[in-house]
């Protein structure tokens, strides 16, 4: 699923994102997972909404808003569930540090359910082997939202800072008087433009000229920890936009690397890049925030 290119180098990405997955279930052992989309903004620029399941249901649904692929990647299944307990409490915690929160009867975009199943499953609809008969993951899962406002990285680095404080065992769940901790994941791409693909396949899949600086600024930004991240962010913004528009057209697959940073920022974590490549008019950029889990 992830691999939908069919080259090395996203499947070099899916390999990185399956080890990802092997540690989080065995390692870090989250209590619940807080996923933040390129696919989902909300509609007005101070407002978090919050995924929760239609009618009362605890699984999530999927959302499928991708085009032009073949019929079978419409049916592909990854069962997880959410926590309307914990849903609220992240909406009480946003809205006590100035954000509009909503809970949102929505399923997970595929931003979350394509690189989740790569990470937590085996299963797919080429490789004959059945999905479990429960959860493909025992964890809730949440999503949350970006704002409607792209080009503010203060509001969604501020937003990266709060959701922090889910990482630490102080989210109480009335129900068995557990203190749970969350783990906080963000999808986007170090490089996103789709409008230069046709013209890259045309050239015989070469790789668009702005696609390696890009990434490099992008990686020097996030691994110097000498200064603010946030200020180098914005720095790109400004001093380094028309790179970054050449990069990102529009910027929702861009924010997300914001609000990660956000969260780094609060714990002064490193950031390793784990992996990437350069692919026609993509980024294959994956970090990592914080100490290197062992398994």
């Amino acid at each position: 699923m992830y691999s939908k290119l069919g080259s090395k180098k996203s499947e070099g990405a899916a390999t990185t994102i399956k080890n990802l997955g092997t540690k989080i279930t065995n390692v870090l052992k989250p209590d619940y997972i807080v996923v933040v989309s390129a696919h989902w903004q909300s509609t007005k620029p101070n407002l978090i909404e919050i995924s929760i399941p239609k009618n009362g249901q605890l699984e999530n649904d999927l959302i499928y808003d991708f085009y032009g692929f073949p019929n079978y990647m419409y049916k592909e299944l990854f069962k997880s569930k959410n926590s309307l307990e914990i849903a609220g409490s992240i909406k009480e915690l946003l809205e006590s540090n100035g954000f509009t929160s909503n809970l949102t009867q929505r399923g997970l975009d595929h931003g979350v359910w394509v690189p989740f199943k790569v990470a937590f499953t085996n299963h797919n609809q080429l490789s004959g082997v059945p999905p479990p008969p429960t959860w493909d993951i025992d964890i809730p899962i949440i999503q949350v939202s970006l704002t409607s406002d792209s080009t503010d990285f203060d509001t969604h680095y501020k937003l990266g800072q709060v959701l922090n404080q889910l990482r630490s065992n102080n989210l109480l769940q009335q129900s068995t008087g557990k203190q749970l901790k969350g783990m906080i994941v963000t999808s986007g791409m170090s490089v996103h433009n789709l409008r230069d693909l046709g013209i890259s396949m045309h050239q015989g899949g070469t790789v668009m000229s702005y696609v390696k600086p890009f990434n490099r600024l992008l990686n020097a930004t996030l691994t110097d920890c000498q200064k603010n991240r946030l200020y180098g962010l914005n720095a790109i913004l400004t001093k380094y936009e028309n790179l970054l528009y050449d990069a990102h057209p529009t910027l929702e697959h861009f924010v997300p690397i914001v609000v990660a940073s956000g969260v780094a920022e609060e714990n002064k974590e490193n950031v390793k890049e784990l992996y990437n490549a350069e692919e026609m008019s993509l980024g294959w950029g994956i970090y990592q925030f914080g100490a290197d889990p062992k398994l």
